[in-house]
């Protein structure tokens, strides 16, 4: 496989890698147990460099393809390097304050990141989100508008619409698995969003048409009726929440409970800092100077 891949990179590669190339395809060199693939300037690339880039199981051509790939990207990264080198002064070149800061900053995140993975507790239950539900209402303003509701789609039969409308003005339990029996063999399609909030636009998703949220329908609790290509299209609203209304508490518990956690990170983070400085300043690691009187 890795001399079939070597040959199709040969033959497909474009000119410009191949006249940068440290070997010729038909000339090996010796290059102490490697095989070159590319040279710029004084860097190379060799397969042994190249690791698991091919999967296993790969057929030659695809392979070559995806080697040659690799090859095209690395020369021009060190074409762009070495323009670089060339061309930026000393002091443009002087990155090592930035590589110093970056592994400080890297080194702080993994620590923290697995001080939290080790400390955090994640379990949050519904007494803690409830509460925090009721004393941050004032943030849980409706942008849409919620509703609870029962959709029905029938024929246009003055029966069966007779029927259903008297089935979703259900009161118990008997009625509603009466209206579950008579949907089974005389609606088109049901959706039942009862015992669940959804946004209005969702409930209405399978209405003829958008049911605007100045409908006193809505308000009333009753049932929405549309027509069109001989069905009848019920909604009945069970319990409706306008644009400006406090967020039903369903729906903000899964973000209250991410907020909590998060609230958590944040407290663990800021005690571990706290904690680190403490410790540092009583052991004597840590000191500061006035530089009036250290001249």
């Amino acid at each position: 496989m890795k001399n079939f891949v070597i040959k199709n990179i040969c033959t497909f590669a474009m000119p410009a890698l191949i006249s940068s190339a440290l070997f010729s395809c038909s000339q090996p060199e010796n290059f102490q147990g490697k095989t070159p693939l590319a040279k710029v300037y004084d860097s190379y690339l060799y397969y042994e460099d190249l690791g698991d880039l091919v999967p296993k199981g790969s057929s030659a051509q695809d392979s070559a393809a995806k080697v040659k790939s690799y090859i095209d990207v690395w020369a021009k990264q060190q074409l762009m390097i070495k323009k670089a080198e060339i061309n930026l002064s000393p002091e443009q070149k002087d990155v090592q304050k930035q590589l110093d800061e970056y592994r400080n900053n890297l080194l702080i995140y993994k620590y923290k990141d697995a001080y939290i993975a080790q400390n955090l507790d994640t379990s949050v239950t519904k007494a803690q989100t409830k509460e925090y539900y009721d004393t941050h209402q004032d943030d849980m303003i409706l942008n849409s508008a919620v509703v609870k509701a029962i959709f029905v789609q029938i024929p246009d039969n003055q029966d069966i619409i007779k029927t259903t409308k008297k089935l979703l003005e259900y009161r118990n339990d008997e009625d509603s698995l009466a209206l579950t029996d008579f949907c089974k063999t005389k609606a088109v399609k049901t959706e039942n969003f009862n015992f669940k909030w959804v946004t209005l636009t969702q409930a209405c998703k399978f209405m003829p048409e958008m049911i605007s949220e100045k409908n006193d329908i809505l308000k009333t609790h009753g049932i929405i009726t549309a027509k069109g290509d001989d069905f009848v299209y019920l909604l009945k609203i069970k319990d409706f929440i306008p644009v400006g209304g406090i967020t039903p508490y369903d729906l903000e518990e899964k973000t209250i409970s991410r907020i909590l956690i998060n609230k958590r990170k944040t407290k663990l983070i800021t005690d571990l800092e706290t904690n680190i400085f403490t410790d540092a300043v009583s052991r004597g690691n840590l000191e500061f100077f006035n530089p009036q009187t250290t001249k």
